[in-house]
């Protein structure tokens, strides 16, 4: 029997009908949904895969800046640590020697030839007090007195007797004690001598300060004589005194006077190094110190205050005139180069009479002496105008900028940064260090 269709059994082809999974495959998992939004996996676009292309050029072009920029700042550091650091050291050894020092020698106020040591005379002085027993008083009459140093402008010399009178500004009249010679001018340089004076009459206002000028006025009959000789005193005129005076002990003015003079001595020597003007060498063995008893005065009904003034005189030698004097007297083969002395307190001084540390030096023209010792003569250099010379020379011509120095045995130059061939053209950045290392004998 035919069988029959209906029309409603028959059901249309779907177009695109996606074919059914296999049964042979099941489904472990449930796969996620694909977002209605999302293309679908069926469209060509959907399935090209976007790939980033990169310039070549580009990048070469990117690596070099970053090359340049590097190098720019590495030369920058460069330059900065080579002016941070930059610099040269020079050690110089100078010239030197240490000669054996034991002899006496003879220094002059006035040196007159060049081979001649001089020296000058400092002065300091210092008073104190101190209160001791009186047993009464008594009358005191004493004149003043000094030394003079005479002077005469003229060619040759004067004689001038003892008693021979010298008038100061204030009329006041002091004398000779013994007859001098007055040596003439030599070389247009007044011819001078030392003499000893005394004031004509008693009392304290013949105590003058030191610097006071003199006329003689027994020579106002001659007049070109007259204006060619007169006197100044380099020291104080002192002692003169007129009126009462307490009257005490001897024993215990003795030991009052000697506390008081220790007292001032030690602290004239403390005072010493900071009154020595600089460039100038002196000894504490070469003080010398002079005393002077001033008038007592009432202290209470029996009691007295002395008074006691001490005065240190001390020989200055100019540092350089000491140690070229040396050094002509020790080293061979020096030749008047200049010189200085590295260690002046090496040697000790001594006066050949033993008198001169009690006398007062400004009256002598010269002394005699010893030193002893091994002190270091150092041959002198212009540091100054070598730091100057060797500004932005090569280091190799070093050696011979220091040919003009015959102080300076040798050097050698420490430049910084090491790739540094020729010194800093700053002076600031150039350090001279001294070295005297062994000594070459």
């Amino acid at each position: 029997m035919d069988k029959k269709w209906n029309l409603q059994d028959i059901k249309p082809a779907q177009r695109n009908e996606r074919p059914s999974r296999p049964a042979a495959q099941p489904r472990t998992a449930e796969m996620p949904r694909r977002p209605e939004s999302a293309p679908r996996a069926d469209t060509d676009a959907a399935d090209t895969l976007t790939v980033p292309v990169e310039s070549g050029a580009k990048k070469r072009r990117v690596s070099m800046v970053a090359v340049f920029l590097i190098l720019l700042v590495t030369f920058g550091g460069i330059v900065g640590v080579s002016y941070l650091l930059g610099g040269a050291d020079v050690t110089v050894y100078p010239k030197h020697r240490e000669p054996n020092i034991n002899a006496e020698f003879t220094a002059f106020t006035n040196a007159a030839r060049p081979s001649d040591l001089g020296y000058e005379v400092m002065t300091l002085e210092a008073e104190g007090e101190r209160q001791v027993r009186a047993t009464g008083q008594q009358q005191v009459t004493e004149q003043a007195s000094g030394v003079l140093t005479i002077y005469k402008s003229t060619p040759s010399p004067q004689r001038l007797i003892t008693n021979t009178r010298f008038e100061g500004p204030d009329g006041r009249i002091f004398r000779l004690v013994d007859s001098v010679v007055v040596p003439g001018a030599v070389d247009g340089q007044a011819g001078s001598i030392q003499a000893e004076a005394f004031a004509s009459e008693p009392g304290e206002a013949y105590n003058l300060a030191a610097g006071t000028r003199f006329t003689v006025p027994g020579l106002e009959n001659d007049e070109a004589l007259f204006n060619a000789i007169y006197a100044e005193n380099e020291a104080p005129f002192t002692g003169g005194f007129d009126g009462q005076q307490f009257v005490i002990d001897e024993d215990e003015l003795a030991t009052a006077q000697q506390g008081l003079r220790e007292e001032l001595r030690n602290a004239l020597l403390d005072q010493l190094p900071n009154e020595k003007p600089a460039g100038f060498i002196t000894y504490e063995g070469a003080s010398a110190f002079t005393y002077e008893s001033l008038p007592a005065i009432e202290y209470g009904d029996d009691l007295a205050t002395i008074k006691e003034k001490a005065v240190l005189h001390v020989p200055l030698f100019a540092e350089s005139e000491l140690a070229a004097f040396l050094a002509t007297a020790a080293v061979p083969g020096y030749e008047d180069e200049p010189v200085r002395l590295d260690n002046p307190e090496a040697l000790t001084f001594s006066y050949v009479n033993a008198t001169t540390s009690n006398s007062n030096l400004a009256n002598l023209y010269q002394m005699l002496f010893e030193l002893e010792g091994r002190p270091t003569i150092v041959w002198t250099y212009d540091e100054g105008k070598l730091a100057t010379q060797i500004l932005g020379a090569n280091r190799t011509a070093l050696s011979q900028i220091l040919q003009a120095y015959p102080g300076i045995e040798r050097a050698q130059a420490e430049i910084r940064p090491f790739w540094q061939r020729s010194f800093p053209t700053d002076i600031n950045q150039i350090n001279i260090i001294e070295s005297l290392g062994e000594d070459p004998e």
